[in-house]
């Protein structure tokens, strides 16, 4: 049976990947690090990165910087559509 911190990790990457992003990992020494990509509708690529002892760690810091990406781009947009 898997470890708790690593079927959460797969759990998220599934999400993420579900969400539109792709995601690569791979391990440097002891650390597991990643990288997550997302297009944009207008074009551009919204990209965050993590590094962390496990893989359900790197999985959660991914997601959450994944999901905070897309909220800043959210309020971003918001604020130069009210400009307009």
């Amino acid at each position: 049976m898997a470890a708790p911190a690593q079927k959460e990790g797969a759990t998220l990457r599934l999400w993420l990947r579900l969400l539109g992003w792709q995601v690569t990992t791979d391990r440097d020494g002891d650390f597991a690090v990643g990288v997550a990509t997302h297009l944009q509708a207008d074009g551009t690529t919204v990209r965050v990165g993590g590094c962390a002892r496990s893989d359900g760690e790197l999985a959660l810091q991914l997601f959450e910087a994944a999901v905070w990406a897309l909220d800043r781009n959210r309020h971003t947009s918001q604020q130069h559509l009210a400009a307009a």
